[in-house]
């Protein structure tokens, strides 16, 4: 009988060395950076996507082939810390929104009574403006009225004067054709 040719999983242990053949997760030594713990509540995706990288970058890569061998639990774990950490981090994109949403609506009702103050400001200035010009005018009439009145007040004293003055002197003539 002719000997089969070994078939690819045999073929692939067969070529796994104790050095590169994966061990069990339990008897596995694993570097842990210090923040894949798993403990930090507010992880952020920054963080896990680093996390992700270095277990990529960890893993051994299969013979012959460009595939990687990754640590099933640590994977799962890291995938489920992307899932708590993702809605955090959309909550926080929300908050951050809300509040630049909040801060634009009071710049704009902001601005809005700026122009309602300069507007009504403007409005002071232009009713200031015509009260000032009627009071001028009506200062002017009342100026010119009480001139006319003087004058008439003047002119009648002036009359009564004169006629006062022709007495005064018609008297010294009587008084002088006597004597």
């Amino acid at each position: 009988m002719t000997e089969q040719p070994p078939k690819s999983e045999e073929l692939l242990k067969t070529l796994l060395t104790d050095e590169t053949r994966p061990q069990p997760a339990t008897a596995k030594a694993v570097i842990v950076p210090p923040h894949i713990n798993g403990d930090d509540d507010d992880e952020d995706v920054d963080t896990l996507i680093d996390d992700l990288e270095h277990l990529v970058s960890e893993a051994k890569r299969v013979p012959f082939g460009k595939k990687l061998m990754i640590d099933e639990d640590r994977m799962l774990a890291l995938i489920d810390r992307l899932r708590t950490a993702v809605p955090n981090e959309v909550k926080q994109a929300h908050r951050v929104l809300d509040e630049q949403e909040r801060i634009l609506n009071e710049a704009r009702d902001r601005a809005r009574q700026m122009l309602t103050d300069r507007g009504l400001q403007a409005q002071l200035d232009v009713e200031r403006d015509h009260v000032i010009a009627r009071a001028t005018v009506e200062a002017d009439r009342i100026r010119a009225d009480a001139d006319k009145y003087v004058r008439n007040v003047l002119e009648t004293l002036n009359e009564r004067l004169i006629k006062a003055q022709t007495s005064v002197q018609k008297g010294l003539e009587t008084l002088d054709a006597h004597e």
